[in-house]
């Protein structure tokens, strides 16, 4: 009882470092974004794509970001910066390693991130972000199964 007490608050906390690293990374990217759309519209340009979808890209992810900050609408919000870190790989990282192998650092990052998001997906069933403890407890069996090895 008392390993499983100890893997159920490791998990927790994990997730919470998790969570609060990725916010981080998103507010990082997000808040020049949204607060100077002209730069953000050229960035976007130079990237090949749309303008207007710089500052819409900016807010989105700040919006995002602070939900899943104080954990509402997490899976939304979890989805909505999941979706923006696939359109960064596709439509900036990916060209631009192909284009230079020597480039593979952002590529690297954004595919952390995006496990990132996915391990959030995956790690949060409803009631984890509950503090009680049965929530926690059941989160724990859910996402660790005693048969495996890991």
């Amino acid at each position: 009882m008392q390993t499983q007490l100890s893997n159920t608050k490791i998990l927790t906390y994990s997730l919470w470092g998790l969570r609060l690293l990725l916010v981080g990374i998103f507010l990082y990217h997000g808040l020049p974004k949204a607060i100077f759309w002209s730069m953000a519209t050229e960035k976007f340009i130079g990237f090949g794509l749309p303008g207007f979808l710089g500052p819409i890209t900016g807010i989105a992810e700040v919006i995002a970001s602070v939900l899943l900050l104080f954990g509402r609408f997490w899976r939304a919000s979890n989805l909505v910066l999941l979706f923006i870190i696939a359109g960064a790989i596709v439509t900036v990282q990916l060209p631009n390693f192909i284009e230079d192998a020597k480039k593979v650092a952002g590529l690297e990052r954004d595919l952390l991130i995006l496990v990132g998001h996915l391990i959030l997906l995956a790690a949060y069933p409803s009631g984890v972000l509950n503090k009680s403890t049965n929530a926690q407890v059941t989160a724990q069996k859910e996402v660790f199964n005693p048969k495996s090895p890991f």
